[in-house]
């Protein structure tokens, strides 16, 4: 299949396959990873990133020269299958309401992991606000719904559990003091770790995705209201339970909808 022929529009498309791109080689090869490539593949043909990964055809040709014959089994192939199934969700999807935008609130240091968040999110339908600390978390968060009324104005929180100035953790206390039902997901690269501390300082048994993760899957979670649903009748409860054996519910809800 020719995917450069597509009959989508060409912003679009464009968009669309910047998304599959980024999401591929960070799934393979993690965020580094896919600023490793990119970096390579920019000194090789001196074109800028965006570039590379919105024209098919240049990125293929930039692969092939990389990985040589197992860029069209591990890397192509999968790109190729990807853009087919977006175009028959966009054939099917053409006469269903519009769903409404889910609001996120991203906070991690590091900001090229940032900014493939925002894109790949935003390319999913997502209203993305990203911020570099948890000090700058809480305080966007407090002056978007001082601004919007309710404290609700974001539906989920999204923190990185180590960053400077602020943790996840430590951000996470501040803004449950305003919303004690906000849904927050941490991304840590310790997972029991992380549940044990979010018990046993929050008293409340919150998501966390482990380090490194898929893009997809960091989607699926957002969009997974059974997890969060779960989650808060662990929550509930607490009391009837050790901190043990609550850290292992937590992980069996999470590996059965991830």
């Amino acid at each position: 299949m020719d995917i450069s022929n597509s009959n989508r529009t060409g912003n679009q498309y464009e968009k669309q396959l910047s998304e599959i791109i980024q999401g591929e080689l960070i799934d393979l090869y993690g965020g580094s990873g896919y600023k490793s490539i990119m970096q390579t593949m920019v000194k090789i043909c001196g074109r800028k990133e965006q570039e590379i990964i919105t024209n098919y055809d240049l990125f293929a040709e930039l692969c092939e020269g990389i990985f040589g014959r197992l860029a069209e089994s591990k890397i192509l192939g999968p790109i190729k299958l990807q853009m087919m199934k977006i175009g028959e969700e966009n054939i099917h999807q053409t006469n269903e309401p519009k769903k409404e935008t889910s609001r996120l609130l991203i906070a991690d240091d590091e900001i090229d992991i940032l900014k493939l968040y925002k894109t790949f999110l935003e390319g999913r339908g997502k209203e993305v606000t990203i911020v570099t600390d948890g000090s700058k978390c809480v305080d966007m968060y407090k002056r978007k719904n001082d601004a919007q009324g309710p404290a609700n104005y974001y539906d989920v929180v999204i923190l990185d559990q180590k960053m400077p100035i602020m943790t996840g953790l430590q951000a996470s206390v501040k803004i449950l003091e305003i919303n004690p039902q906000q849904k927050i997901i941490f991304a840590s690269g310790y997972l029991e770790k992380t549940l044990l501390d979010v018990l046993t300082q929050l008293n409340k048994a919150i998501a966390v995705i482990e380090k490194p993760f898929s893009l997809d899957v960091l989607d699926h979670m957002i969009n997974n209201s059974e997890i969060f649903e779960k989650l808060e009748k662990i929550t509930i409860n607490q009391e009837e339970r050790g901190v043990s054996q609550k850290v292992s519910e937590i992980m069996t809800v999470l590996e059965n909808h991830i």
